[in-house]
Order: structure tokens, then C-alpha cells, then sequence
């Protein structure tokens, strides 16, 4: 279930949750806006969360959403630090 989550899912769900709509997202990420929607679906489906309500105009997190929006911001820091601490032994 979770071993199939992918960074790129991680960072497409926090820019949609930072920028209020997938479109907005795909911009900041510079993708189209179906991927990083089509990957923000694959996430819930893997995980089995709703993270988004659709019913309005424009993506809201839920409840749940919200609480994982902090692990998957964990996360990634956690990789970013790792890649960083990488380059300075290299």
C-alpha cells in the first residue's frame, strides 16, 4: 500500500494543498495540470484517503488531508535533507 507512494505524488499533493487548485500546482511544478491531478488520485487510491474535497470550485482538503498533509511535508523535508547532507560528502 504505502511502498508504491511516490515523492512525486508527495510533492504534487503539498504544491495542490499550497496553491489551492491543481492548476496552480502544475504551474509552480511545471506539469501539466492533469498530472499532477492524475497523481494526487493515485495517492488517495494507494493510500485510501480522501485528501481533497472536489464538490466545489476549487479542491479543499479534508479533514484527514490536512493531518497528512503535515506527515507528507515531513517527508520530503526528510529526503531533502538527506540529498543535501549527500552533495556536501560528496
Amino acid at each position: 500500500m504505502l511502498d508504491s507512494v511516490s515523492l512525486d505524488q508527495l510533492r504534487s499533493f503539498i504544491a495542490a494543498a499550497d496553491q489551492g487548485s491543481f492548476s496552480a500546482a502544475a504551474r509552480r511544478l511545471r506539469r501539466a495540470q492533469s498530472a499532477v491531478s492524475e497523481l494526487v488520485s493515485g495517492l488517495e487510491a494507494q493510500i485510501g484517503v480522501t485528501l481533497f474535497d472536489r464538490s466545489g470550485r476549487y479542491p479543499k482538503l479534508t479533514p484527514e488531508g490536512l493531518v497528512l498533509l503535515a506527515d507528507a511535508r515531513g517527508v520530503i523535508s526528510g529526503v531533502d535533507f538527506m540529498k543535501a547532507r549527500a552533495k556536501g560528502m560528496a
